[in-house]
């Protein structure tokens, strides 16, 4: 079912924010790719590759939206001169142009082939929202004046990062960013329970199936059995993400209440009428002359910021007194202490909400200390194995400085750790693959001092990127696919020289040596996965059935540098398979337009042309095939798109076979499925 996207991105907006399977955001650049690759929003190109830091063009931007806003198609004619009916990204072009997405840079001119912008990126996907205006995050970096309103709505909504010019052009990592925080908002997995438990007639905890990390009070309610509905004041989701407690007005004692989540429902019994007093749980220091009280139970606001219910000794006054956000806690300031002083506080006469009057509280104690000094980062420096050396001026709070969302790189770099050292000042951080002759910005924000005071942003920290990091490369597995085939992967990617020199040396079979020296390898990086690579070996008789079920092989690789080649690192045992090597064949005909279909093969095979291919339809009638877009009988691919001469129709279903002695496997060892048995090989098609 399509969604009526503007509409439904705008009310995520209005309503707060939902709740999310845990991990999601932790995804690097790289893994958003690959789930919104999976969803078939964005696709691959021929040799397994994302090319996150490839330009991007107009189509491929209104191809990514169309499927990620699951746009409607409708037949119509062409909008723009230089985007006609036979372009393959037509439909996508005419869909967001219809939705006020895109507009041509002319009159009647698309311009599909030129790049876009990070601040056009920025417009377009704030207009997927419905907004218009401006945002609260000031823009710093070098912008176009039309487009300055819409870079700061896409850095409030975190689609694009922080960045010195927004004029630049757009990479694919910032258009998978952009895509994959709607693709996210759009996408929220229900909210499964386990149990619920009764904590107080004002109170229950709801325990959850799985982790989230994020809550939103909006997707419960609560009513009786008389058929009153309960107003939940607050949500608060427990610190392993498993469950929420809720917060309520007075429930009636005794009585079956029913919990709604989304589409499930709850029933339990509430709580006996509520007689306990609140208590103080807990007095931390914040920051500078800033303080946080903790009750046992939400409080009444009235009472508990009350300034004659908190008294100090030794002259000390407070300053500021306010409820959090956590009605259980109370956060007060204070006037200019005396450094190692001694303070005793009393606080008496706050409520919970069912008028409960806690008893006195005289135990508290704080120190002065009038450290007001917000901590600075004095270093930043990349270090031979790719990693990340922060320093700061003074010791900061480790469970705010190893958030890996307090430091943030421009160019799609992703960090993936920090981990703060054990003199309190060096955090070292790693991030996703870095590419060379790159420079890269780092910006650090909101991590707090020991005494709680927070650092202001500190940005523009450069670095040149390190794309083969001085770490050994460790040999992960080698498995065989076939009985022809044996995959080998790392734990990185290994450089282009690397793979041009990379060998695997078959040394022995159920522990006899085996002679390969008459075996011809074909290796080529495994599509989707750029730390594994794929051997397929042919015997000099042509022999393909080379690893046998029920053997033990051992295998040695070398050609890499940097290899880690001590003890048996390189070298792994791997069982051989009943597997065999299927020849190349044809998986999926699409019809992508009147004119144009598209063809996926099993494997990546070369020597593509239009000749191979055979279409007609169910009465046995032919269609011409113009030309194939490839039009490179060298390239190795995975699919190609077909021009026909004749029109495709939507009331026909058609067929279509393939021509032997063309189209090969990447080694050129095996051509092409072209028949079943005695019959032709087959794949049908209708025109959509």
């Amino acid at each position: 079912m399509r969604r009526t996207f503007i509409g439904l991105l705008a009310l995520l907006m209005l309503f707060s924010v939902p709740l999310t399977v845990e991990g999601a955001s932790n995804l690097s650049t790289e893994q958003k790719f690959e789930v919104l690759k999976q969803k078939n929003i964005f696709t691959g190109f021929a040799d397994g590759s994302s090319r996150l830091f490839d330009p991007m063009t107009r189509e491929q931007m209104a191809t990514v939206l169309f499927r990620l806003l699951e746009l409607p198609v409708r037949a119509t004619s062409p909008s723009y001169s230089d985007v006609l009916k036979s372009r393959w990204s037509f439909q996508e072009i005419e869909s967001v142009t219809r939705a006020k997405l895109m507009s041509g840079t002319q009159t009647k001119v698309f311009s599909p082939v030129l790049n876009v912008t990070v601040e056009q990126l920025a417009a377009v996907f704030i207009r997927s929202y419905g907004l218009s205006g401006s945002g609260s995050t000031p823009v710093t970096g070098k912008v176009s004046k039309w487009a300055r309103g819409a870079v700061s709505l896409a850095l409030d909504r975190k689609l694009i990062p922080q960045l010195s010019d927004y004029t630049v052009d757009a990479t694919r990592g910032l258009l998978v960013e952009a895509a994959y925080a709607i693709y996210e908002e759009t996408n929220v997995e229900p909210l499964h329970i386990r149990s619920v438990d009764v904590i107080s007639n004002q109170s229950i905890r709801v325990n959850l199936l799985q982790k989230i990390n994020q809550v939103d009070k909006s997707r419960f309610s609560i009513k009786d059995v008389y058929g009153n509905t309960r107003s939940i004041q607050q949500a608060t989701l427990n610190q392993d993400g498993m469950s929420v407690q809720l917060w309520t007005d007075k429930q009636l004692g005794g009585v079956l209440h029913t919990l709604y989540v989304d589409d499930g429902t709850w029933g339990y019994l509430s709580a006996q009428d509520d007689i306990t007093k609140p208590q103080v749980t807990q007095l931390a220091r914040l920051g500078s002359n800033s303080y946080e009280v903790t009750f046992s139970e939400p409080v009444e606001a009235a009472s508990a910021t009350r300034i004659d219910n908190y008294q100090f000794n030794n002259g000390l006054k407070l300053s500021t007194l306010q409820l959090s956000a956590d009605p259980k806690k109370v956060i007060f300031t204070t006037k200019d202490q005396s450094d190692g002083k001694t303070y005793q506080l009393t606080i008496r006469n706050v409520k919970d909400l069912a008028g409960n009057v806690m008893d006195a509280r005289s135990d508290l104690y704080l120190v002065g200390n009038n450290d007001n000094t917000k901590p600075k980062v004095n270093s930043v420096q990349v270090n031979a194995n790719a990693t990340i050396t922060v320093k700061f001026s003074e010791k900061v709070k480790p469970e705010y400085a190893n958030q890996t969302e307090r430091y943030k790189i421009d160019q799609g770099l992703s960090v993936i750790q920090a981990a703060l050292g054990s003199d309190g000042t060096t955090v070292t951080l790693k991030t996703s693959a870095q590419k060379d002759a790159t420079i890269y910005k780092l910006t650090i924000a909101n991590i707090p001092d020991l005494a709680g005071n927070v650092m202001d942003t500190s940005s523009n920290w450069m670095f040149g990127g390190i794309a083969n990091p001085d770490v050994s490369v460790q040999l992960a597995s080698v498995t065989a696919i076939n009985e022809s085939m044996v995959e080998v992967v790392f734990d990185r990617t290994i450089t282009a020289n690397d793979v041009s020199n990379l060998k695997l040396t078959i040394l022995t079979d159920n522990g006899a040596n085996l002679p390969t020296n008459e075996w011809v390898p074909f290796v080529r990086p495994k599509a989707g996965n750029d730390k594994a690579y794929t051997f397929q070996y042919r015997a000099k008789d042509n022999n393909q059935k080379l690893f046998l079920a029920g053997h033990v092989y051992v295998g040695k690789v070398t050609g890499v540098s940097g290899l880690d080649t001590s003890g048996d690192h390189s070298t792994r045992t791997f069982a051989g398979t009943h597997v065999e090597n299927q020849v190349p064949y044809v998986t999926q005909v699409v019809a992508t337009g009147d004119k144009s279909v598209r063809v996926v093969f099993s494997e990546p095979v070369t020597n593509v042309d239009e000749t191979a291919f055979r279409i007609r339809d169910r009465d046995g009638n032919n269609v011409a095939i113009d030309y194939d877009e490839l039009n490179d009988k060298g390239k190795i691919v995975t699919e190609v798109v077909l021009r026909l001469r004749d029109e495709l129709r939507s009331d026909r279903s058609y067929e279509m076979s393939f021509v032997p002695n063309i189209i090969t496997d990447a080694p050129k060892w095996n051509g092409l499925k072209t028949t079943d048995g005695s019959n032709p090989f087959i794949v049908y098609f209708n025109r959509n």
